[in-house]
């Protein structure tokens, strides 16, 4: 029994086969991540070091030079770019197209290990990057409030920022504009230098005075209570009084009455030894609370807001991530207070939704003139449908095997799992999966095809009207 014999004997079997398929693609379908462009390796890595108040020509020298060299034996390297700028120095290694840039990244950071001792002490370590040209946010929000802009930043980072980045697929939500609370503490030079005391014990002084340190155990019968001293500045008046040295004073500054006595012996012996005074940073310091200096300006409809672009992990759904923030954005609308207003003014999400009804609504179209053209041809209306239905049921086998590749790329012998990319599906022209599964095919059945919209040239139907079990696909 051939196969149009055991379709054409039990329609019920058929019909439960094909049943499955399209309910498998259908899952599949909805199971599928669906992003506006394809996930690109672009063969490049960036390697950032900081060095903070150093000039162009000691970043290029003491920087920049060593880990170009250091990163020019580096396999299957191409070519190298650096920029040097004040505080900051940026090179960039570019690999021929095809290389594993996972390796490639490890290679560049055990160059990298061996001259960190060669780098400034005072530089931070340097930074290797992957590059992604469409590692894009998928979602930008606009905050705004009849309030200062150091408050609603302050907001945004405590209402919104913090619960954003808590929801299940985002990577991370960065915030600009406004402006950011500082404490300045500016030093008297000339009272400085009176003092004696180094610019760098100041600094480590207010460093260390602003910490909670561990201060043990005490330990009862069946409880036991951790200890800590609370040393964190809660007030700007606390920062003044901080002590960054001290200074002896002799004993004839401090009796006057004893300043005559030329023989010291007839003096206490207490009363001579000398006196540290301890020398207060409002001593030498002003202290202020002030605003940090604004890099970055951020305006929406001409006026200033405050901006948070959101970005997902590398593995999440873009629509299922931005459904998940709307979502959450619901309930942060009634935390914060009143007068602040969250608008999104930039959606990827939209574009994918867009792209997909295009698509969705050329698939329509082209299905309802597929069915015209084959009754104009064919002049049988059940011959028509049976061809027209064989379109949708040959797009379901090819999303129906996808959740079997989704378990198989686990195995690291076989590729991952694609995904539907829809940065070039406008109407007219479907997205295609890649790679395509096999479609197998009987005689009697319409091609396999794998677009959405059908092909009438691609039916290859002999002419003159025949029984629908004596078609030949070509």
């Amino acid at each position: 029994m051939n196969l149009p014999q055991f379709s054409v004997r039990r329609p019920v079997t058929t019909i439960m086969i094909f049943s499955a398929i399209v309910l498998l693609g259908v899952i599949s379908w909805n199971r599928l991540p669906q992003e506006l462009f394809p996930p690109i390796t672009y063969p490049q890595l960036t390697i950032v070091s900081t060095y903070e108040n150093a000039a162009p020509e000691e970043i290029e020298t003491q920087i920049t030079r060593i880990i170009e060299e250091s990163i020019g034996t580096v396999s299957n390297l191409r070519s190298i770019t650096s920029i040097s700028k004040e505080g900051i120095s940026i090179v960039m290694a570019e690999f021929l197209w095809g290389t594993n840039m996972d390796f490639a990244a490890l290679g560049v950071r055990e160059k990298l290990d061996l001259i960190k001792e060669r780098l400034p002490i005072d530089a931070e370590e340097p930074i290797v990057k992957k590059f992604n040209p469409f590692d894009l946010p998928i979602m930008t929000l606009s905050i705004t409030g009849n309030m200062p802009p150091a408050k609603l930043r302050l907001i945004t980072e405590k209402y919104i920022e913090d619960e954003i980045e808590k929801i299940e697929g985002v990577a991370s939500a960065e915030v600009t504009g406004g402006i950011e609370r500082e404490i300045l503490v500016e030093i008297d030079q000339d009272k400085l230098r009176a003092s004696g005391i180094p610019i760098m014990d100041v600094v480590n002084a207010i460093r260390n005075a602003n910490i909670n340190y561990p201060a043990g155990t005490i330990k009862e019968v069946f409880t036991e209570y951790l200890i800590r001293t609370i040393g964190e500045f809660k007030e700007v008046s606390e920062i003044e009084n901080i002590s960054i040295g001290g200074e002896e004073e002799e004993w004839r500054h401090r009796f006057p009455q004893y300043s005559r006595i030329e023989e010291p012996q007839l003096i206490p012996e207490e009363k001579m030894r000398p006196e540290v005074k301890l020398i207060l940073l409002k001593e030498i310091a002003t202290v202020s609370d002030t605003f940090k200096e604004v890099t970055s300006i951020s305006r929406y409809n001409g006026m200033e807001n405050i901006s948070v672009s959101i970005q997902k992990q590398a593995v999440a759904n873009t629509l299922n991530v931005a459904n998940k923030i709307k979502s959450q954005l619901k309930q942060i609308e009634k935390e914060i207070p009143k007068g602040v207003d969250v608008e999104i003014i930039y959606d990827q999400s939209t574009f994918i939704k867009n792209s997909i009804n295009g698509v969705r609504n050329a698939a329509l179209e082209g299905g309802v003139l597929a069915f015209l053209v084959l009754l104009v041809f064919l002049r049988n209306f059940r011959s028509s449908i049976i061809v027209t239905l064989s379109i949708p049921i040959s797009i379901m086998v090819t999303f129906a095997p996808i959740p079997a590749a989704t378990v198989a790329a686990l195995v690291p012998t076989t590729p991952p799992p694609r995904i539907m990319t829809l940065a070039g599906a406008t109407p007219g022209t479907p997205p295609k999966i890649i790679p395509r599964p096999f479609i197998g095919c009987s005689r009697y059945l319409a091609p396999c095809w794998t677009d959405i919209l059908p092909a009438i040239s691609l039916m290859g139907v002999s002419r003159g009207r025949r029984p629908l079990g004596s078609w030949r696909v070509s």
